[in-house]
């Protein structure tokens, strides 16, 4: 089923912002795909190590460090569509995740938010143009009404599907493939979005980084109160109010406290499981 112009086009903004989530402290429910999840080496670190004993100063974290997330569980990979849509998602192992990649070129479609399988522009909303990557058909947002700098991507020429003259697309300005998941290392601030509440490049590393509590807070993220050691993350349980499927704070990471917490299903045919 073919999601309308404008609702499409929303979906592709929250796709790529959540292309690449902080693992450690993202909404577990919500669809992500794979991306460099390890600490930074070198470059900027927290100067605020902010609240230890909760955003109140008297509140206490509930949980200990290991995070229980809201789980899709699945029986095939028609359960894991969204909208009716294929995003990718596969039923593997009964839950709905992303299959590791196979491809540099993969990877691209997957983290520039290029989702939507396509053989020609009808297929396409209209600001986006069907363009011939990983040997297959996606949908891309063409630069026009939108900038690709307001996703945090970068103009890239590629082939139509159906052939003829290259089109300018806003993808991600890196994106490789490595031991089965998909990585797409900053280069300089430019690539880090504010609004995700990592607004620094550490380069050695390529993770984009919080330095203060106040990128966190800047985020207007559910559970994002304070930067530890790069990442932003929650202090208390109730720093996670807000958010989908979360309701208790594990040592920075949102998660949930049992199935009961899991009222957002995000799947059209997954139910959800706190695990």
């Amino acid at each position: 089923m073919a999601l309308p112009g404008r609702s499409r086009i929303f979906m592709l903004a929250v796709g790529v912002l959540l292309a690449c989530p902080p693992a450690d402290s993202g909404t577990a429910s919500e669809p992500q795909t794979t991306a460099s999840t390890a600490g930074p080496t070198g470059g900027p670190t927290s100067t605020e190590t902010g609240p230890t004993t909760g955003s109140t100063g008297t509140e206490t974290t509930t949980a200990g460090p290991e995070a229980k997330r809201c789980q899709s569980q699945c029986d095939n990979d028609r359960d894991c569509r969204i909208g009716g849509g294929d995003l990718g998602f596969r039923c593997i192992d009964g839950l709905c995740l992303f299959p590791p990649c196979t491809s540099d070129a993969q990877c691209l479609a997957e983290l520039s938010g290029w989702k939507t399988p396509c053989a020609g522009p009808d297929d396409c909303a209209a600001q986006e143009a069907c363009v011939l990557v990983a040997d297959a058909g996606r949908c891309a947002l063409t630069p026009g009404s939108f900038a690709c700098a307001d996703f945090g991507l970068v103009e890239q020429t590629l082939p139509p599907f159906a052939g003829g003259r290259d089109v300018t697309v806003c993808g991600q300005a890196a994106a490789t493939c490595e031991a089965g998941a998909c990585q797409s290392p900053c280069a300089g601030d430019e690539g880090c979005l504010p609004q995700t509440g990592h607004p620094v490049c550490d380069v050695p590393s390529g993770q984009c980084v919080c330095q203060i509590d106040q990128d966190c807070l800047d985020s207007n993220l559910p559970g994002y109160v304070q930067c530890l050691a790069g990442r932003c993350g929650c202090a208390v349980d109730s720093d996670c109010a807000g958010g989908q499927n979360v309701d208790t704070c594990y040592a920075g990471a949102c998660g949930c406290a049992a199935d009961s917490t899991c009222t957002m299903t995000v799947f059209d045919g997954a139910s959800l499981s706190c695990q």
